[in-house]
């Protein structure tokens, strides 16, 4: 009787340590893509292409910021990265970078002004989301410049 009072109370301790909060993106075209860190990165020097953190969902307590980030993103649309065009990182690049038990995957984010065929903001996702790998994201909306607000607030 006493081993199973002791591994009950083991149990109960494992359960209730801090595991860290999975995250869920539902994208407007369907798609989803689960993680458990996400941090935010700029470009820190563009000649030797080096980043600095400037977020990360591991010390942000409440997690509002992380929400928030997600909302923006679940109203993009993920295409085939067919449609993805070369660009530049520079100073006001952002870099998403998504952290879960098995991989790490990056929104690179190096463009602040629409494209002018479709319109929209274009970035590009790596790694597998959906059907599509390496695929293309459109927002109606310049996500670089409202995750740099959501994270200075």
């Amino acid at each position: 009787m006493k081993k199973i009072v002791i591994l009950f109370i083991v149990l109960v301790f494992l359960t209730s340590c801090n595991k860290g909060k999975d995250y869920e993106v539902k994208f407007n075209s369907g798609e989803s893509y689960k993680f458990e860190e996400l941090s935010v990165k700029v470009i820190d020097d563009e000649e030797k292409m080096t980043t600095k953190e400037i977020y990360n969902s591991l010390d942000d307590k409440d997690q509002e910021r992380v929400e928030e980030i997600i909302k923006l993103l679940e109203k993009c649309e993920v295409v085939d990265g067919g449609y993805a065009y070369a660009s530049i990182p520079d100073h006001e690049s952002l870099l998403l970078k998504f952290k879960n038990k098995k991989d790490e995957d990056t929104i690179y984010m190096y463009d602040t002004k629409r494209d002018r065929n479709t319109k929209k903001f274009h970035y590009t996702f790596s790694g597998s989301l959906g059907k599509y790998d390496s695929p293309a994201i459109f927002s109606d909306e310049d996500l670089i410049s409202k995750i740099k607000n959501i994270i200075k607030e």
